[in-house]
């Protein structure tokens, strides 16, 4: 993956990541002013370096520095004041090759990442299962393939789990459904198949469950809306579901975001995800049919983000009172018909240059563009493909 789409997976989970990094500590004495460095974790690190081939990235791991020092101690060490190591994180490190051994010597090791360390290749070594004190642990943007080892069972104290971008096959393992502390888990951008597990239902205290860009089928399970009720985080794009959307997702009464874009789900949107706390609705590219008209309806008084795009979806827009925080607003490749909304040029300052907020393209709208004057500088191509829509940046009405 591109160093681009690496940060925008960081800003799109970034609000979870922060919540998943105080979870980390929470089972630790929080980072201060630490004492001095162990002497027996200094020992570990300085064998850990050997072993990693003494990279240039960690030339900081050098005695003569104290590494517990927060602004000039040892790059990717994390201490508590008793000067205990509770953190390695590793960050666009390119001369680290191996996932090194030691690590359980580290015996106050709580938070272990590699993010963006393109040069770790093979499966995840046996050795992390030893580690059970771990509450994150993160390997993301590596190389790293196989199957996900069921020695991960082991570690019953995560809350978090990132293994976003890898190159990881097989089927969700049912085992995770023994880490009832996971608040986060992300098995995003992977060649994972199969259906999303039962054993899923039993992670209670999830509040993000990533599963995107996969190879992931069947339907989207109930149990997500019956069981998960933490989730604020629902993102499942780029995959092969199928199905309807399940009526139950709306008793995730604490969801703020969901993304099934890019699948095959079929049916209408459940009225039941209206009227709730979700802010972007994500739902492109399938096969929705229906009246989505109450997603973008006043009434659903929190929701910033729509995207309906490139489904089957017929209905008159003509009466819409649209929702007044609505800024991101595409239903273009669609069947929709009747008129724009009265308000709908309140949205003239969220057309973006490739029409990233705004987007009405082909459907089978008609009558004049409301208020288009605010709109006459708007490119016209974002109107355009309709049946017969007129003013605005568009030739005058007749």
């Amino acid at each position: 993956m591109s160093p681009l789409n690496s940060y925008k997976h960081i800003l799109l989970l970034l609000p979870f990541l922060l919540i998943s990094h105080f979870v980390t500590l929470s089972n630790s004495q929080i980072p201060g002013f630490p004492g001095m460095c162990n002497a027996d974790d200094i020992k570990t690190l300085l064998r850990i370096k050997i072993q990693l081939g003494n990279p240039p990235s960690l030339n900081s791991w050098d005695i003569a520095n104290e590494c517990c020092v927060q602004r000039d101690g040892w790059d990717a060490v994390q201490c508590n004041y008793d000067g205990r190591i509770i953190s390695l994180s590793f960050y666009w490190n390119e001369d680290i090759y191996k996932i090194p051994s030691f690590l359980d010597q580290l015996p106050a090791l709580v938070g272990l990442t590699f993010f963006s360390v393109p040069n770790l290749t093979g499966p995840i070594p046996r050795y992390i299962g030893k580690l059970t004190n771990l509450t994150s642990l993160t390997f993301s943007t590596t190389n790293l393939s196989g199957p996900i080892p069921t020695f991960l069972s082991r570690l019953v104290k995560l809350a978090n789990l990132d293994l976003y971008d890898n190159k990881f096959s097989g089927p969700v393992p049912n085992f995770l459904g023994r880490l009832k502390g996971l608040t986060f888990l992300s098995l995003s951008n992977n060649k994972l198949t199969g259906p999303i597990p039962k054993s899923l239902g039993h992670l209670t205290r999830l509040e993000t469950l990533a599963l995107h860009t996969n190879n992931l089928s069947g339907p989207i399970p109930d149990f997500l809306g019956q069981r998960l009720s933490n989730l604020n985080g629902l993102v499942l794009y780029n995959n092969q579901f199928s199905g309807r959307i399940p009526t139950s997702l709306g008793l995730l009464t604490r969801l703020t975001y969901i993304s099934l874009f890019n699948n095959q789900l079929t049916g209408p949107v459940p009225r039941s995800l209206a009227g709730g706390r979700i802010a972007i609705f994500r739902l492109g590219n399938n096969k929705l049919t229906g009246d989505a008209t109450f997603l973008i309806d006043k009434s659903n008084k929190g929701v910033i983000e729509v995207d309906i795009s490139n489904n089957q979806f017929k209905f008159d827009l003509t009466n819409v009172d649209l929702a007044p925080r609505l800024f991101t607003f595409n239903i273009s490749h669609n069947n929709i018909y009747g008129r724009l909304p009265k308000l709908f040029y309140r949205l003239k300052d969220y057309f973006g240059k490739y029409g990233k907020y705004v987007d009405i393209t082909y459907n089978e709208l008609c009558g004049p563009i409301p208020n288009g004057r605010h709109l006459k500088r708007v490119n016209p191509i974002f109107f355009s493909h309709n049946k017969c829509l007129c003013g605005g940046p568009l030739p005058a009405c007749k």
